[in-house]
């Protein structure tokens, strides 16, 4: 089990450095300290460990921001989390592979079910962000009739779309730019309107409500997210 996570870890960061195209065996046995032999007995197939890279990605994300997001009752929280995400993108590490935009452009034409898998990802990112957006309404920091599933959606596409950019440049300031905007926006519909509304309670298409195989990926230590890809 050892040798596997570390072959894991290894490939994840070849992925980070080089892209999933990168990615080869030589590689990851350079990084891990792993033989060969030892690679192909964990994963005798390349698609095995781009799917175990995937799942760690995505815990480390979804791990990460559910921590924080429970935490976020305020705007002023909420700038806090995206000076997080801004910060996390400079940082000169694989913790920084938050591009799960990136990962999902690489995959558009290697497998339906790792697609599926960042997707459930996206959602279930979407709805630890529409939860806090839910606690601004009932402090009085967010308008009662807005919508925090669909205020949710936009700024996890508008904070994917910086931090590809991010990636590009490569700069944190794209992505600071691109939260400042979705954030000053929230802030614009920050005051409760008397006679609104409440938005709704739930997301419209909620993190494993599609139909087909059931996967698992372990979250931050807290037991497993479970979405159907």
């Amino acid at each position: 089990m050892a040798t596997r996570i570390r072959i894991v870890r290894a490939a994840s960061e070849v992925v980070a450095q080089l892209g999933l195209a990168g990615m080869n065996v030589e590689r990851v046995c350079a990084v891990s300290g792993a033989s060969r032999s030892q690679v192909y007995r964990c994963f005798p197939a390349k698609s095995e460990l781009v799917s175990a890279v995937v799942d760690l990605h995505v815990a480390a994300v979804l791990g990460r921001q559910r921590s924080l997001l429970l935490e976020v009752v305020s705007l002023a929280d909420l700038r806090a989390w995206a000076a997080d995400l801004v910060g996390l993108s400079s940082a000169d590490s694989c913790e920084s592979g938050l591009l799960l935009g990136s990962l999902l452009t690489q995959l558009a034409e290697v497998s339906d079910d790792l697609r599926a898998t960042l997707d459930d990802a996206f959602r279930t990112w979407q709805s630890y962000l529409a939860a806090g957006l839910r606690r601004l309404q009932e402090h009085g920091e967010l308008d009662l009739g807005a919508d925090p599933c669909e205020l949710a959606a936009g700024i996890v596409a508008v904070l994917q779309g910086g931090l590809i950019l991010a990636q590009v440049a490569p700069d944190a300031e794209p992505l600071r730019a691109a939260l400042d905007l979705a954030l000053a926006g929230l802030a614009r519909a920050a005051a409760p309107s008397a006679g609104r509304a409440p938005g709704r309670s739930g997301c419209a298409s909620a993190p494993g409500a599609r139909d087909g195989r059931r996967r698992t990926v372990a979250v931050d230590g807290g037991g497993p997210h479970t979405g159907k890809p």
